[in-house]
């Protein structure tokens, strides 16, 4: 999955993390003791955007001597951030359970992936930075390498509070970017543990250069953690000169505005004050055209025709629409079942049936308990959103087939709000649930006559995340695989879950601009390339001849 480095980690190539196996009752006990004992750590949203901007000074200033140390010693940093990880698993995992209600097993994939974006990173980062050679022609040396960009400003997402946040700010500081972290206001306590982790390795394995201070940057500004409202600190960072790369992962309409605000001023305007601001920046030490890797969300639908094997459809539906409370961008939020005698055929039917059924079996409540499947959802605006689409799809004339009611236990929970999985049938086109985003656990399910409609109707949105379909065909799967058009595709299996190198994740469309997390291509975002030519003759000498 990637090259193995000499002098690096093991000297291996990389391979995922495993998961904790809780079927084993001394790893759940393990597991249990420290979600009870682990505690959150407490951090106020206030930086002031005069505080973010001095980070923006000081990581300004880190940049040249952290840009020219040496890429292998860089990607010791994040492999030494890897094992730190490793070590504090379970803890990380409890942090997350505790301030972001994921399940035991969504948190051990998110610790999981944090670790695996370190390894693989590290790996895939030296060779950048290598002059290589291009050809072999006489009297003539062709290379090329890639250099830094410059400061990276990581906006990151509350429902991967750990593995996005550190994937970003890994792949920015391993190509030699200086990095300052704007965690999501709801999750930054975990932020706060990931960001002393990447502090203390960058201080380990650079003692001298690079120690830890008392404020808000460590490392001599080469990270910094900048806890703060995104509406106000979040874009001044955005629209600060000084910051060369955007890493944002979040919703689509924040992400268009981080889009429109990181345009750099035109030449053509119109009137003279545009103009002018123009020339005062491009004239300016920090005229550079900002790079912005944006991530945003997703509408996405999973095909099942006829010939699918319900058995594993319905399973991975069910994980795939209701995991982690449906809060993922990735999740599955339109099943489209084909059925050629029509919406409520047998085929259709039975698809709901089994898949109500299915869901009904799945327990609401408190997420660090070890049995629970659906824990709360982020916070209170997220649960009154998630409700009021659920009173428009009613509104609508949707069928409600399913609402899994929450227990008294789990409503009677301080700070904690939760909305049980809803199944809705009879959804067309034009209903707000078949084009609207919600995130959270409301499934629509639509009809297709026939595979063609049913590809025409997941290709309607305009996001293009992810897609799945299950089906025995084989020229139903090549179909679409040609046709269904998503950044990824997932063919008789779960559309959530990607593993990185292995699935390198990200989309396009309304679903965001850049390079796939977890891809070989990932960190060509984060730097230039560079190339030279030279003219290797010496009087008539060529010591390529």
């Amino acid at each position: 999955l990637s090259p193995a480095v000499v002098g690096l980690g093991d000297g291996r190539p990389f391979f995922n993390e495993s998961f904790r196996d809780f079927s084993f009752a001394d790893v759940r006990e393990r597991f249990a003791q420290v979600v009870a004992t682990a505690s959150v750590p407490r951090v106020a949203n206030d930086t002031s955007i005069a505080a973010a901007e001095r980070m923006v000074a000081d990581a300004a200033q880190a940049f040249e001597k952290w840009r020219n140390t040496d890429p292998l010693a860089r990607a010791r940093v994040l492999v030494r951030a890897a094992a730190s990880m490793r070590a504090r698993r379970d803890e990380l995992s409890s942090i997350m359970i505790k301030e972001a209600g994921k399940t035991w097993r969504e948190a051990d994939a998110d610790t999981c992936e944090a670790i695996d974006f370190c390894e693989f990173y590290a790996r895939l980062a030296v060779p950048l930075f290598q002059r290589d050679r291009i050809g072999r022609f006489i009297g003539e040396l062709d290379e090329q390498w890639y250099q830094a960009r410059g400061v990276a400003l990581v906006i990151s997402p509350w429902n991967f509070p750990l593995a996005i946040c550190c994937g970003m700010a890994a792949a920015a500081l391993v190509t030699g970017n200086t990095v300052i972290i704007k965690p999501a206001e709801q999750t930054p306590g975990i932020a706060r543990t990931l960001f002393d982790i990447l502090s203390d390795a960058i201080a380990a394995e650079f003692p001298k250069q690079f120690g830890r201070s008392s404020s808000g940057s460590s490392a001599s500004g080469v990270v910094s953690f900048c806890p703060a409202p995104g509406e106000t600190v979040g874009a001044a960072l955005v629209r600060d000169p000084r910051i060369a790369v955007v890493a944002f992962t979040g919703s689509r309409d924040v992400g268009c505005d981080i889009l429109h605000a990181s345009a750099a001023p035109t030449p053509f305007a119109s009137d003279a004050q545009a103009r002018t601001s123009f020339e005062a920046w491009a004239g300016g030490p920090h005229a550079h055209i900002k790079r912005v890797i944006c991530e945003m969300g997703g509408k996405n639908a999973l095909i099942v025709d006829t010939s699918a094997d319900l058995d594993e459809a319905v399973l991975a539906i069910r994980h795939s629409a209701f995991g982690f409370q449906g809060q993922k961008c990735s999740a599955c939020s339109r099943l489209i079942v084909v059925d050629a005698e029509g919406p409520k055929g047998p085929a259709i039917r039975n698809v709901i049936h089994r898949l109500v059924e299915s869901t009904r079996a799945l327990v609401v409540g408190d997420p660090a308990l070890p049995g629970t499947d659906i824990g709360p959802v982020i916070d209170a605006e997220a649960q009154a959103k998630i409700l009021s689409m659920v009173q428009r799809a009613k509104s609508e004339g949707c069928t409600l087939e399913l609402a899994l009611q929450v227990p008294p236990q789990a409503l009677a929970m301080p700070n904690k709000h939760f909305v049980g999985p809803h199944i809705f049938s009879g959804v067309r086109a034009e209903h707000s649930i078949a084009r609207e985003e919600i995130f959270g656990p409301v499934l629509a399910v639509m009809h297709a006559q026939s595979f063609d409609e049913a590809l025409a109707l997941a290709n309607a949105s305009p996001y293009k995340l992810t897609g799945g379909v299950f089906s025995r065909r084989p020229s139903h799967i090549e179909r679409a695989k040609r046709q269904f058009r998503v950044g990824n595709l997932y063919i008789n299996r779960g559309i959530t879950g990607a593993l990185v190198a292995r699935q390198p994740f990200g989309g396009f469309g309304m679903s965001g601009v850049g390079s796939k997390a977890g891809g070989r291509d990932y960190l060509l975002q984060f730097v230039e390339p560079r190339a030279s030519c030279e003219n290797t003759m010496r009087r008539g000498f060529s010591p390529e001849l």
